[in-house]
């Protein structure tokens, strides 16, 4: 059985209620002394994918952060905040990504570092179910205490992001391109997620769920207001309720739960404790264009599998391109070109064959631009 704390919280402007929260997640995991201990080396991840405002829902609120960072600073000195936003990763993108999300004012304001260090290491892995050997940023692999700040949000290619799939940020810069292309099926895409929860072990694992968001998420979608933080030292306990939280009861909705369900990772019995999330269930919650037909996912592979591939959704770019080239550029299968239309303006053309319905163009194109097409006569 796991126990997850569930706090409601209507603003994070009301910072009472955050810290309320995030004192009463801590009580529930076993207190902040037993997971922190004195003078460890504490590492915090919150989900920052793309530079966007706090308030778009796309990205762990500093309000929250502030508030871990406060507790943990109670016990140690040593801790920093840490992330690897997607796609082009330097100095210039991250600095931008920390500012306009708010947290580099709450590091500033509690003098706590943000790491620079994008150095990777190559962690082996033989219990892997995916990934035998994972690339890891160092910082957060090396961590004493790591602490797993999620975001709570739709997703297109895994039905929702919480805090198990946070930790997909783990993973340097321009490897997250190589591991979609690596780990195209998503039942063993999510197996890497796993893995990466197996191998990273957080200390406990808080969920964002004020405003998340929904429709076309993680970063494309509309702030979704939820009301509530929840957390665990148990990723998955976490994420189940975060499910239940936007209306999904069903696992072909959430495929890493799914497979964490099938290698024995979900716990039979969830304990919430807290305020009383029921009340916080979202009826009407959109999930992504892309998992109205999830169910094709547990289609036969007949003839090759091109007929599952000929009815899944996949992402198309719209007239909204700007033609920035950053789908190009992020695109794990190299299935997207930058076309010169009427001799002028560049466009971004997704060569479908090629897409491997990964979704990054989507998740990371900074204009909205791309969206997911249907067979139409699956929309009947």
């Amino acid at each position: 059985m796991a126990t997850v704390a569930f706090f409601e919280c209507l603003d994070y402007a009301d910072r009472a209620a955050v810290r309320r929260a995030i004192d009463g997640i801590f009580e529930a995991a076993g207190g902040a002394e037993a997971i922190l201990g004195h003078g460890r080396r504490v590492v915090v991840k919150p989900n920052l994918v793309m530079k966007k405002e706090p308030e778009g829902g796309a990205t762990t609120h500093p309000a929250i952060l502030e508030a871990v960072l406060e507790v943990v600073l109670q016990y140690t000195s040593d801790v920093c905040v840490a992330e690897c936003p997607g796609g082009l990763g330097n100095d210039a993108v991250l600095e931008s990504i920390y500012r306009v999300t708010g947290i580099r004012a709450v590091c500033e304001k509690l003098g706590v570092p943000i790491a620079r260090d994008r150095t990777a290491i190559k962690l082996d892995f033989p219990q892997g179910y995916a990934a035998h050997s994972l690339d890891l940023l160092k910082v957060m692999a090396e961590a004493e205490v790591f602490l797993n700040l999620g975001k709570l949000k739709s997703h297109s290619l895994t039905g929702f992001t919480g805090c198990a799939k946070n930790l997909y940020g783990a993973i340097p810069g321009l490897f997250k391109v190589e591991y979609h292309a690596r780990y195209s099926e998503i039942r063993t895409f999510c197996e890497v997620v796993l893995d990466l929860n197996r191998a990273l072990r957080p200390a406990l694992s808080i969920l964002d769920a004020v405003i998340g968001m929904e429709g076309n998420g993680p970063t494309g979608g509309e702030p979704k207001f939820i009301g509530g933080i929840l957390g665990s030292v148990d990723p998955f306990a976490v994420d189940a309720i975060g499910a239940k939280l936007i209306g999904i009861t069903q696992e072909e909705d959430a495929p890493i739960l799914r497979a964490a369900e099938e290698h024995g990772l979900l716990p039979e019995t969830i304990n919430v404790v807290g305020d009383d999330y029921q009340a916080h269930i979202q009826s009407d919650f959109r999930l992504a264009d892309a998992q109205r037909f999830n169910v094709l996912r547990d289609m036969p592979n007949l003839f090759g599998g091109r007929l599952k591939r000929f009815l899944e959704p996949h992402p198309v770019i719209s007239k909204r391109c700007v033609g920035c080239g950053e789908c190009a550029r992020v695109c794990p299968g190299k299935a997207i070109e930058m076309k010169t239309v009427n001799g002028a303006a560049r466009r971004a053309r997704i060569r479908k064959r090629q897409c491997i319905r990964c979704y990054c163009c989507q998740e990371l194109c900074p204009q909205k631009a791309v969206d997911t097409k249907q067979k139409s006569f699956l929309k009947l």
